[in-house]
């Protein structure tokens, strides 16, 4: 039998899972996807992780959020930052204020320090001198977790299994992507030096409006 929008249903169901917000929000994996039981995702000390977030056309957000099980252990930096891609050469879109108490244990819902938005670009068609509006299409973006301190915040999430970036077929988006970075209360411009993560598992990040 056919839904009564078709055969495939009117409104996504983690939309309806996060109570319908009039923006809707974006994530790394489904809420219903949280496998780490009691041990979490450790997110080494002086190490940027990136994880992957598809993003669709006219998304604005301006909060990055996620769940710690441990917090951040004598801290100096924390904070997260999103960028328009998950390769070397993505580009840092906005960036959190540091923290310098650290990630703490609960909900962390980080303002980011300007709002970012995969919205519609201006164009100039050929012919007519009036501006046409070219929309911007689906993307995968990043979104980048730090901290430095003794121990590295552990946070809810997805198991990991054994391949680089979760990937098996050529040409898939990275999952996860991490690096070195020494202590640092800034985000680096893009993603050069980070490489794909094998199986250290994904965690649950939400980008929202409000």
């Amino acid at each position: 039998m056919d839904l009564g929008g078709g055969k495939y249903p009117a409104y996504e169901e983690e939309w309806l899972l996060d109570g319908s917000p009039s923006s809707p929000w974006r994530r790394t994996i489904s809420r219903r996807d949280i496998t780490t039981g009691s041990t979490g995702i450790s997110l080494t000390q002086a190490s940027l992780f990136v994880y992957a977030v598809p993003v669709q056309v006219g998304d604005v957000f301006d909060f990055v959020s996620f769940l710690c099980k441990t917090a951040t252990a004598t801290p100096t930096h924390s904070w997260v930052a999103i960028y328009n891609g998950m390769s070397a050469s993505a580009a840092l879109l906005a960036q959190s204020a540091d923290v310098t108490g650290g990630f703490a244990a609960g909900v962390n819902k980080l303002a980011l320090a300007s709002v970012v938005g995969n919205i519609a670009t201006q164009g100039i068609p050929q012919g007519p001198s009036s501006g046409a509006l070219i929309p911007s299409g689906p993307a995968v973006w990043g979104v980048a977790l730090y901290n430095s301190g003794a121990t590295g915040a552990v946070v809810d999430g997805m198991l990991g299994g054994s391949s680089t970036g979760g990937g098996s077929l050529s040409g898939q988006v990275p999952l996860a992507m991490s690096g070195s970075l020494a202590a640092t209360a800034t985000a680096p411009a893009t993603l050069s030096g980070l490489t794909a993560l094998v199986g250290a598992g994904t965690p649950y990040v939400v980008l929202s409006r409000t």
